[in-house]
């Protein structure tokens, strides 16, 4: 797990993992930019657990600048050396994220959650056939998000 922070992405902070340090997003590594709570950069859980909740673009969203659709991941590096997350919305667009975060300045997990659910949900993602279906959602979701 690292994160850091590049100009080209309006100055926040990037959270990226690979793929063999994450559980609970199918198999994939994240590498998104962190939605931020009124202070800090982690919204905590009940247990009081640092949470990052990052953007996540889909790999096929191209380069739209900041109009893409993506998942909205809790991601929790407290358990050592593996990432865990939890979809919190997917299929929104990153300006929807940020308008959300913005304008509700979530404190805990558990507000962040109510956030993203409440964001409009553009697609799923498109398979070879047409249809679309939703990423692999972790059953194990934050302590008391709800």
């Amino acid at each position: 797990m690292r994160w850091d922070e590049a100009p080209e992405d309006r100055g926040r902070v990037r959270f990226a993992a690979a793929a063999g340090s994450v559980e609970g997003y199918g198999g994939r590594g994240v590498n998104g930019r962190a939605l931020h709570p009124a202070g800090g950069y982690t919204f905590p859980d009940p247990a009081g657990d640092p949470w990052w909740v990052i953007f996540q673009p889909w790999p096929s969203s191209g380069d739209h600048g900041h109009k893409v659709l993506g998942d909205i991941l809790a991601c929790n590096d407290s358990y050592g050396d593996m990432v865990h997350v939890v979809v919190l919305a997917a299929g929104v667009l990153e300006d929807d994220a940020e308008a959300a975060f913005r304008a509700n300045v979530p404190m805990s997990l558990a507000d962040a959650a109510r956030v993203a659910a409440a964001i409009a949900h553009v697609a799923g993602p498109e398979h070879k056939d047409g249809t679309t279906a939703e990423p692999p959602l972790s059953r194990r979701g934050p302590m008391g998000a709800g």
